[in-house]
């Protein structure tokens, strides 16, 4: 079978609508200040990113592993931008 040919999906409109609302709910999310990163401008921190999109220290490593997203490390702690996380969640990759 070639894999170049485009994959499609057969999805219910309550299901796809379903989608989009977790979608708007999570932009909403992070267009919101969060109070433990305050002062930090558009960085969030991965404990912070891992709530809001509910996944693991491992999704992110390989996310990171993919350059998919990019991440500065502050003592032991990692931030992602607030941006690159919308720009993930609104060009609809899957998470």
């Amino acid at each position: 079978m070639n894999d170049t040919l485009p994959k499609f999906a057969i999805v219910p409109y309550e299901k796809l609508d379903e989608l989009f609302n977790k979608v708007d709910m999570l932009t909403q999310n992070m267009k919101n200040t969060h109070s433990d990163t305050k002062g930090l401008g558009d960085y969030i921190s991965e404990k912070e990113a891992k709530e809001l999109l509910q996944k693991g220290t491992t999704w992110f490593w390989n996310k990171r592993q993919s350059k998919e997203l990019s991440a500065k490390k502050a003592g032991n702690t990692l931030y992602y931008k607030r941006s690159d996380i919308l720009k993930f969640i609104e060009n609809g990759k899957r998470i």
